[in-house]
């Protein structure tokens, strides 16, 4: 039992500091662990850019390729502020992390892990529960100021914290679920 139990709860931190290209590294690693024949869901949230400035956020369901407006710059006075949420980006959002949508995933990318989840709001229901239930790999997109809060919070789950920008990284989680899929065969067998 407590063999499965450590294949079953790992957590990854995909981590690296604002606007370093952890969305665009995590969107390499979906495609890689796609290559490899393992199921990815969850959600990546690109950046929206209009004339070369951040204007917000969209969110992207990694297991439909839906994609909706998650968060938009306030502006006022020509100046852009903190962001509005947009219902229909957090409904989608939170509809790609259920365990129902999940429940056959390797992996669960969830983009971005921040301020808003260690408040208790935004994906943090969904993941809480995933963490609970889920036999996936859980990877949380985390800015690098945020890394111990989140360990943290997490602090009874194996933790793996890999740089977003290195390209190791992405190798490093193929092998960690080829590993699990050893494991669990042999757990099986």
């Amino acid at each position: 039992m407590l063999l499965m139990e450590s294949i079953r709860k790992k957590l990854i931190l995909w981590t690296g500091a604002r606007h370093c290209g952890k969305t665009t590294s995590a969107a390499e690693l979906v495609q890689k662990v796609r290559d490899e024949g393992f199921k990815v869901c969850g959600l990546l949230s690109p950046c929206v850019y209009r004339d070369g400035e951040l204007v917000g956020f969209d969110v992207l369901d990694l297991r439909t390729n839906h994609r909706a407006p998650l968060a938009r710059c306030k502006t006022s006075n020509g100046k852009a502020g903190p962001f509005n949420f947009i219902t229909e980006g957090l409904k989608l959002g939170n509809s790609a992390l259920t365990e129902e949508t999940t429940k056959s995933a390797d992996l669960v990318i969830v983009d971005e892990f921040g301020k808003l989840e260690l408040e208790g709001q935004g994906w943090r229901k969904n993941v809480d529960s995933l963490l609970a239930s889920s036999d996936a790999l859980i990877l949380l997109v985390v800015r690098r100021e945020l890394v111990d809060a989140v360990r943290q919070l997490y602090a009874d789950f194996f933790q793996r914290e890999l740089a977003a920008t290195k390209q190791d990284s992405i190798d490093e989680v193929v092998n960690m679920l080829k590993s699990r899929c050893v494991e669990g065969q042999n757990v099986e067998a």
